[in-house]
């Protein structure tokens, strides 16, 4: 019940902070430009220092990073079942070409950074979001890959591989890799510094959760309600698979904390990123805005509910 609680409680303190940024923006006390200026400051500043300052206070085991292999290799599996389930429901609902493949991707790509990583790290510690970082790894492998090449054919725009390769390279994976080689050679920031690094790291999570409220605000929601294949894809991504994917991952005895993550992780809502791709590649960006405001409104029930499943499968 403590874990529970801890999630609850978790959820109330995001979504207060979600809604502190979404009447920013609805007011105009807050522009669209300042809060998008803001994600810049998440990722190239104070994720990268969270990953690193939580990650550099574990101590690395062999156990550690037999499960950290498992869990990259799991990611992968995962995500690419999304992507199966996503191709499926749009497939069903017979979308046109933008739709579908905005709602594949939004079943795909989840929001396993802003949304997760606060989440994960309060239920788990810093060992939960190394695993947390590594499902970031697999997810952002195949949104870069995979999702922008489905995002690139909707107007058969030009994108070569190398480009997409490149985007691979950002401040949260080579703050991952800093973080493992500090880990290797048993670094860690300290005194003052340390400090410091810590309360600027510890940041991310009402920071985050302060853009994606004003992220939301943005979207025009009179007729959200007229939207069932969200709601499926809801229904779908953020309970049906991470309850199927308990019991599966539950056979490979990979441990509580790792199958716990995974489950969580493919449970976020969908990733508000996919909004500004969609821009991009001329996908249908009303849909997928509707959609990430839709799974995150709602995945302030769902993330609960399938924490309370996980303790008593």
């Amino acid at each position: 019940m403590q874990g529970f609680e801890t999630i609850i409680n978790s959820i109330i303190k995001l979504g207060i902070a979600m809604l502190v940024g979404f009447v920013c923006i609805k007011t105009g006390y807050i522009t669209k430009e300042q809060n998008n200026g803001l994600s810049k400051v998440i990722v190239r500043v104070t994720l990268p220092i969270l990953i690193i300052t939580s990650l550099t206070s574990l101590e690395f085991d062999t156990q550690k990073l037999k499960n950290s292999i498992y869990v990259l290799l799991v990611s992968i599996v995962v995500v690419a079942f999304l992507f199966a389930v996503g191709t499926v429901t749009s497939k069903i609902s017979k979308m046109d070409k933008s739709r579908a493949i905005m709602h594949r991707c939004m079943t795909c790509f989840g929001n396993v950074v802003f949304m997760a990583f606060p989440l994960i790290q309060a239920l788990y510690g810093a060992e939960g979001l190394l695993y947390a970082a590594i499902y970031e790894l697999a997810n952002d492998t195949c949104l870069w890959t995979l999702g922008v090449y489905q995002m690139k054919s909707i107007e058969e725009k030009e994108k070569s591989f190398m480009g997409s390769i490149k985007n691979l390279v950002n401040p949260g994976t080579i703050a991952f890799v800093v973080a493992f080689v500090m880990m290797a050679l048993g670094l860690k920031f300290s005194g003052i510094f340390g400090e410091v690094m810590t309360g600027i790291g510890s940041a991310t999570t009402y920071l985050s959760m302060f853009f994606i409220g004003g992220t939301l605000a943005l979207v025009d929601f009179k007729h959200i309600y007229k939207r069932v294949w969200l709601f499926v894809l809801t229904a779908v991504k953020m309970v049906i698979i991470p309850i199927i994917l308990m019991f599966v991952l539950k056979l490979f005895n990979l441990g509580e904390m790792v199958t716990a993550v995974i489950v969580l992780q493919a449970a976020m809502p969908a990733s508000t990123i996919l909004v500004i791709l969609g821009m991009e590649y001329d996908g249908d960006v009303l849909y997928c805005a509707e959609g990430v405001f839709i799974t995150h409104l709602l995945g302030l029930l769902t993330l609960p509910f399938v924490y309370y499943l996980m303790s008593v499968i």
